[in-house]
């Protein structure tokens, strides 16, 4: 099978706009997966069983159901109840609850890896828990957190292929209509196969980046 060089010349300006539009998604998704990562891992963590056992059903439905089953729900189910919402929307925010719910798991195992001394000793010294938290024990488990936090983001941006299936114009889906047209599955999809690893591995390089930075980092009240 011969390479068509022309077709990475003719539909590569349209594959890098569906490129544009995972990054786009996955940034955005992020960007509210995380934080409520962090709510749904202290909440987790809460002495009001209310909170702790909502934000364990909420985990634990988001990461023991597929990917695809969630976009679908979100995407075709919520118009039966009068709520319809742009394909991209739908594809962020099933994106980010997907993501907050690996999230928080991660972010809960470096929270519980810190010992239970420390928290001990800043309410002691007058600090409230959300004080202790912020300060003291979130600092010291960031090192302990980022590796598979940067796992988790590698994951979603993988995932982020999925929403070609509601008709998302991000990568993949533009990929498809390309071979759609040409008849070139093999140039269409190693096009977009470069573009999830160059993406990958920016992600991956800047995390080693910050992990490395922030262990070197002292911890707010040490000496």
């Amino acid at each position: 099978m011969t390479l068509d060089l022309t077709i990475f010349v003719d539909y590569g300006p349209r594959i890098l706009l569906g490129f544009w539009m995972t990054i786009k998604i996955v940034v955005l998704a992020i960007s509210l997966g995380l934080p409520f990562g962090v709510v749904l891992a202290l909440a987790r963590r809460s002495r009001l069983r209310v909170l702790s056992w909502s934000a364990l059903a909420f985990i634990e439905i988001f990461r023991n159901t597929p990917f695809i089953i969630q976009v679908f729900l979100i995407y075709y189910v919520l118009p039966f109840y009068g709520l319809r919402l742009p394909a991209e929307q739908v594809g962020v925010l099933a994106l980010a609850a997907f993501g907050s719910a690996y999230f928080a798991e991660v972010i809960r195992g470096g929270i519980d890896a810190v010992p239970s001394g420390q928290l001990e000793s800043a309410r002691a010294i007058g600090m409230s828990d959300l004080q202790a938290m912020r300060h003291i024990v979130l600092p010291q488990s960031l090192a302990i957190i980022l590796p598979p936090l940067t796992n988790q983001m590698l994951s979603l941006i993988k995932e982020s292929a999925i929403l070609s299936t509601i008709t998302v114009q991000e990568m993949t889906m533009t990929a498809l209509r390309v071979q759609g047209e040409t008849f070139r599955p093999f140039e269409a999809f190693i096009m977009i196969a470069l573009l999830y690893w160059l993406l990958n591995e920016v992600v991956a390089i800047a995390m080693r980046a910050l992990e490395r930075r922030w262990t070197t980092k002292p911890v707010e009240g040490e000496a």
